[in-house]
């Protein structure tokens, strides 16, 4: 009775091990191989008349760029990069899921005066990991 246990376990796990790496290689196919579009037939083009020229612009002079983070939260991106890594991670909503490495660069950008615990979480110090928080988002080394 053990061995016929035994054998269906084994057999389990190979059919696990055998489906996780196929989808691993399928994932890799469709990264590997973007879609290229249908060329399009000469009988299904529609002959249109040429088009004129735009009309001339003014040119505009350059906006000058600010190293000030964006007005707004909805302007920032919802992923963070690790530079060291290349990980991204979502930007977690509450502190205590954020992830370890984001706790770290908060205190290593000076944000942060260190990584808080749970029980060290009060109003005034969410307060000022939101605004840290804000003000990593919008820092070009973390996008």
């Amino acid at each position: 009775m053990a061995e016929i246990i035994f054998i269906l376990t084994t057999v389990f796990v190979a059919y696990v091990v055998y489906h996780v790496l196929e989808c691993e290689k399928e994932a890799k196919a469709k990264k590997a191989s973007p879609v290229k579009p249908a060329p399009k037939s000469a009988a299904a083009k529609p002959a249109s008349k040429p088009k004129p020229a735009p009309a001339a612009k003014k040119p505009t002079p350059a906006k000058k760029v600010t190293a000030s983070a964006p007005a707004s939260s909805a302007e920032l991106p919802e992923t963070l990069r690790n530079p060291a890594t290349g990980e991204e991670s979502k930007v977690a909503s509450n502190y205590r899921f954020t992830k370890r490495w984001i706790k770290d660069a908060l205190v290593e950008e000076g944000l942060l005066d260190k990584v808080y615990k749970n029980n060290e979480l009060d109003d005034a110090a969410t307060a000022k990991i939101e605004a840290a928080l804000l003000q990593l988002r919008g820092m070009q080394k973390y996008q």
